[in-house]
């Protein structure tokens, strides 16, 4: 009894410290992942600015080249900041290689060099020294000699205060390794990367002047000119009715500052001699579909939604009314009374709008006042009839 007394005592006296334990076990694990994503986004930031400064530097060398002619170099070695390891070196090292790849004006081949990674080992009087190739200019010499290179860069990524800084030195490959060209870069950690192009690099003026001017030529309004081709269903006898082509206009706003929204208005018109005239009013809004906000550079896709009054005078217009024509509508066109035809019309449709000023797009139209028109049949029934099915080509200026 003494025995069992004691033993639920124990349990009582230890499951408060097991809880708080678990607790303090949880909270930790949370604290963990928070420092591990705010590890990630810092390295990111870091990865971006080092990008940022290589451009820079390869920059620098396309406007005033160190060397008069192409010459070969040994890229001897790669230093980080502490704690980000060979991962970041690693990016550093492929994006120079594809820097200088691409840019040939540089006058700067990269020549392979195995020894500058490969383990030295020297022993004498004082000791023996074990170091990487890249320390040891010996090593350095002996790289030169096998590739054909002469000179040796380095590129010293250090984390100074808010700043990251980059020093990059070009060597003699001997003993004395005279240094033949120095260059440190600085830029702040909290500035965006300019994300610049390997390719096509610009300075820091002019590419913040590119994307200025990108910003600027983003109006508010613009004024859509669209040309819209409207082809129908056969109905049942097996007649269709025409295709109309409209030449549209009018206004266009975004709903939102990220253009994620879109209203538009526009009236149209269209004209084919002796066979109809035609008018057209039509609003209708787009919702993004490729991203949260629209962008500068990519295309976009927009879908939308659209009301339409459409009226049609002349021969064409028989296609659009209910049952077959009588004599009444033979007389009416021989004392010249045109057929008219006026409808509303619904369209579901996409849109592929090249930076926010071309755009194509398709659509289905449905008009339910029209379902009784023996000339008009159904693409596609779903909720609404879709007798319409269309295409357009909009120039917005």
């Amino acid at each position: 009894m003494k025995a069992t007394f004691v033993t639920v005592f124990c349990a009582l006296l230890f499951v408060p410290s097991a809880s708080a334990m678990a607790q303090e076990l949880l909270i930790t694990e949370a604290q963990r992942a928070q420092v591990e994503a705010l590890r990630s986004e810092v390295a990111g930031q870091i990865q971006l600015q080092a990008y940022d400064l290589l451009d820079e530097l390869v920059y620098g060398w396309n406007e005033q080249p160190v060397f008069g002619v192409e010459t070969p170099v040994v890229l001897a070695n790669v230093s980080v900041p502490v704690g980000f390891g060979s991962g970041l070196q690693a990016l550093v090292e492929t994006h120079f290689t594809s820097l200088m790849l691409k840019n040939p004006r540089a006058r700067i081949l990269l020549s392979h060099c195995p020894q500058c990674t490969s383990v030295v080992v020297h022993s004498g009087a004082k000791g023996t020294v074990i170091s990487r190739g890249a320390e040891e200019p010996e090593a350095l010499s002996e790289a030169g000699t096998a590739s054909g290179s002469r000179h040796a860069l380095f590129l010293d990524f250090e984390a100074e205060g808010a700043s990251l800084v980059l020093r990059a030195r070009i060597t003699r490959l001997d003993s004395a390794l005279m240094i033949v060209y120095a260059k440190t870069l600085s830029s702040s950690t909290s500035a965006p990367a300019l994300l610049r192009s390997e390719d096509r690099l610009k300075s820091a003026a002019d590419a913040r002047k590119e994307y200025l001017d990108a910003l600027q030529g983003r109006t508010v309004y613009l004024i859509p000119v669209r040309m819209v081709v409207r082809s129908y269903a056969a109905g049942n006898n097996g007649v269709a009715a025409p295709p109309l082509i409209f030449l549209q206009g009018g206004v266009e706003a975004p709903l939102t500052q990220s253009r994620a929204w879109l209203g538009n208005f526009s009236l149209g018109a269209s004209w084919i001699p002796e066979l109809h005239v035609g008018w057209l009013a039509q609003a209708r809004v787009a919702r993004l579909l490729s991203g949260s906000s629209s962008s500068l550079t990519h295309p976009d896709v927009y879908g939308f939604l659209g009301a339409s009054v459409l009226s049609i005078h002349g021969t064409d217009a028989l296609a659009f009314q209910d049952g077959v024509p009588d004599v009444s509508n033979i007389v009416e066109l021989a004392l010249g009374r045109d057929p008219r035809a006026i409808f509303a019309a619904f369209q579901l449709g996409l849109e592929l709008r090249v930076k926010n000023r071309i755009g194509m797009g398709v659509f289905l139209e449905s008009a339910p006042t029209l379902n009784d028109a023996l000339a008009l049949g159904t693409y596609l029934d779903f909720i609404l009839p879709f007798q319409t099915v269309g295409a357009e080509v909009s120039f917005c200026f």
